[in-house]
């Protein structure tokens, strides 16, 4: 199994990732953001992935990140604009009136889950009922939640 990285790592990911969402927000290339690698650190969780260990964080690894400077407001932007490359506002907790074309749900189940796990786990209760209105929204729509052998979808109706 792979080591933990280290939160210096996660941070340092997580800052160049970011600079990429925001490129690509800015010049409405949503398809940089859903091709990408990219949820394992930008919202990292407590439970192993294909990685292994390698972005698992424990309680004391989420104090530290969570008093690291700038973390937190750089972990919102990063959630705000992957939301919002699926057509969805983070702080209104609504869909987005008007979105570009690819600017859409993209059928990634397991991203959704591990962003709005990780705000549970960070205790980003507001962001992460946005991101839970989001999954009700879609799933109301007939959005399957499945990703392999999971049904992402029951986090969020455990949650709330």
């Amino acid at each position: 199994m792979t080591a933990f990285v280290g939160c210096a790592e996660i941070v340092r990911k997580q800052a160049e990732t970011l600079a990429m969402f925001r490129s690509a927000a800015a010049s409405h290339e949503w398809s940089r953001i859903h091709d990408a690698h990219y949820d394992w650190w930008m919202f990292p969780i407590d439970q192993p992935s294909r990685f292994g260990d390698a972005y698992t964080v424990s309680p004391a690894d989420v104090a530290e990140l969570t008093a690291t400077p700038g973390f937190l407001p750089d972990y919102l932007d990063g959630a705000r604009i992957l939301l919002q490359s699926w057509g969805w506002d983070l702080d209104a907790r609504r869909f987005i009136d008007v979105v570009d074309a690819d600017q859409v749900w993209q059928d990634w189940p397991i991203r959704l889950e591990k962003c709005g796990r990780s705000l549970w786990l960070f205790e980003q209760r507001d962001a992460y009922r946005s991101v839970r209105d989001y999954a009700l929204a879609l799933m109301a729509d007939g959005v399957s939640m499945s990703y392999h052998d999971r049904d992402c979808g029951d986090f969020f109706r455990e949650h709330y």
